[in-house]
């Protein structure tokens, strides 16, 4: 084991080929347990970066260094055939052409099946107007249960195969005519106005927020846990190393061992967020290819945002990263918040339609706390106080306004 081994940044460790080696497969396992027992402080250090290439090891799996060196020694063994030098240095110019075309052929190969495959973006079955619909769980033989509730819970049982609907009990395989399929996952659909609680399969919480929809499946069968989210989730994940959670925005892939992070990745937002609260997540933005090497790891108490307009991350650490969840609670607190995102998660919780002039400063900054379990003139009240402006509400349409002294002072 080289000793310099203990020089490495996190950085360093995960680009270490025998280290990926022994993370991914457990290669030279007794070599690494004594070098551990012998560096405790390092221990701690490997177990983080180990946790990372865990996350990322799909990543390693498609067509990494150990396929194309492959590729080579074959070759290789091929050439050492040819005894004759002139007739060795024909054979490497046209065996290095060969190799070209192997690898470019395995490349195009890889690519067409990776794309046909894994990198087909999920189309929910569920239409998208959240405002004029019920909360509802669509199955995939395309059975509809509507959510009466203002506050839905669902949990899935993988022991005896039911699922728990607020009080009501349903056998899956009662869901699972196989002729009559349309789609090959739940989804659950949260119309504004409305929360729902979901608790997967695999023990996963999930908080599911007004306007947003989950894709995701009875039974986790596969090497990932996949899911596919469009709105606002909290994720509680239940760790299994060998079986890694997988959260797909469309833009962002958010990818998890065990953790507790809140997403919001609604349609019509200018950015996703990605806040962390504890464990690691990685962030990727899938590429043509659906690979990718450098993802975004993000440390309890930051948040990543994805500029879908300069398609970028940006991280920041957040000290109070409960703001972020407090919705699952009833509240909505802000902090240095501009106006108008405030505004759009009011407009959300109480599906109601906020208009203002158009030059209102919707971009001003505001703090405060707003509980979400009072009426809607209530929380508008205590929003104008603190956004110093006067409102109307009219049906289901809030007309904001300036203060009348403000607007005539001279």
């Amino acid at each position: 084991m080289k000793q310099n081994f203990l020089e490495y940044s996190q950085e360093q460790l995960i680009e270490e080929k025998s280290f990926r080696s022994w993370a991914l497969r457990g290669e030279n396992k007794s070599e690494w347990e004594r070098f551990f027992a012998s560096n405790s402080d390092f221990y701690s250090r490997a177990l983080k970066a180990k946790e990372i290439v865990l996350l990322l090891q799909d990543e390693y799996d498609s067509l990494g260094d150990e396929s194309v060196l492959e590729i080579w020694r074959s070759i290789d063994k091929y050439e050492q055939g040819y005894k004759q030098k002139v007739r060795k240095l024909k054979n490497r110019r046209r065996l290095s052409w060969a190799a070209s075309v192997l690898i470019i052929v395995s490349l195009g190969t890889f690519s067409f099946f990776y794309l046909s495959d894994k990198d087909k973006k999920y189309e929910f079955v569920s239409s998208s107007e959240y405002s004029k619909n019920e909360a509802r769980m669509i199955f995939p033989s395309g059975e509809k249960v509507f959510l009466k509730r203002n506050n839905s819970i669902i949990a899935f049982n993988d022991i005896n195969a039911r699922i728990l609907v607020n009080d009501s009990i349903i056998q899956m395989d009662e869901t699972s005519n196989v002729k009559a399929r349309t789609i090959k996952m739940n989804e659950v659909v949260i119309p504004f106005g409305k929360k729902s609680e979901l608790l997967l399969a695999d023990g996963t919480k999930v908080w599911l927020n007004a306007g947003s929809r989950l894709a995701f499946p009875s039974r986790f069968t596969k090497k990932n846990r996949e899911v596919y989210l469009e709105g606002e989730a909290c994720f509680q994940v239940s760790k299994n190393e060998e079986h890694p959670f997988i959260v797909k925005t469309g833009d962002v892939d958010i990818r998890v061992l065990g953790t507790h992070f809140n997403v919001s990745a609604y349609p019509g937002d200018a950015k996703i967020e990605t806040v962390l609260l504890e464990g690691s997540v990685v962030l990727n933005k899938p590429n043509a290819f659906g690979i990718e090497k450098n993802g975004i790891v993000l440390k309890p108490n930051q948040k990543a945002s994805f500029e879908k307009g300069q398609n970028e991350f940006i991280v920041t650490d957040e000290p109070d990263v409960d703001l972020y969840v407090s919705w699952i609670y009833g509240w909505l607190q802000y902090r240095r918040e501009s106006l108008i995102s405030v505004l759009k998660k009011v407009e959300r919780y109480y599906n109601v339609q906020i208009q203002y002039p158009a030059s209102y400063p919707v971009d001003d900054k505001i703090s405060g706390k707003l509980d979400l379990k009072n009426s809607l003139d209530i929380v508008m009240r205590a929003l104008a106080d603190a956004a110093d402006f006067n409102f109307r509400i009219v049906e289901n349409r809030i007309i904001i306004e300036k203060k009348m002294e403000k607007m005539h002072r001279r």
